[in-house]
C-alpha cells in the first residue's frame, strides 16, 4: 500500500522518498515504476492490466496528457487497458499523481 493510499504513488520504494517534488513527469515516471513492481509482486504483467485511474492533482489535459503517455507507454508500451484521468483537488502532501490498476490473471 502507498503512503497516500491503495494505488501506485511517486515515492521511491526502496527508501520511502517522494521522488520529484513538484515535477510532475519524474513522479509519472515513478509510479508507473512502481505499478510494474507491484504487479511482478503479483505475478502478473503490464498484460494483464485490464483498466487503469491515473489521479492527477489540477489536471489540464494539454499540460499534462503527453507527460503521463510518456510515463504509461514505458510500462505498457502497446498495451492500453482501459483508463480514465481524473483530476483531484489534492493528493498526500507533495503527490501530483496516483494511479490504480485493475489486472486479471488466469489461474
Amino acid at each position: 500500500m502507498s503512503p497516500g493510499g491503495p494505488g501506485s504513488s511517486s515515492w521511491r520504494v526502496r527508501n520511502r522518498k517522494l521522488v520529484g517534488p513538484g515535477d510532475l513527469a519524474a513522479q509519472a515516471r515513478q509510479v508507473f515504476t512502481n505499478l510494474g513492481r507491484a504487479l511482478a509482486a503479483a505475478g502478473a504483467g503490464p498484460e494483464h492490466v485490464a483498466r487503469i485511474t491515473i489521479y492527477v492533482v489540477g489536471y489540464d489535459r494539454d499540460r499534462h496528457l503527453a507527460v503521463i503517455e510518456d510515463a504509461r507507454v514505458a510500462l505498457f508500451g502497446d498495451h492500453r487497458p482501459a483508463d480514465v484521468v481524473v483530476g483531484v483537488a489534492g493528493l498526500s502532501p507533495g503527490y501530483l499523481i496516483e494511479v490504480d490498476a485493475f489486472a486479471v490473471v488466469d489461474g
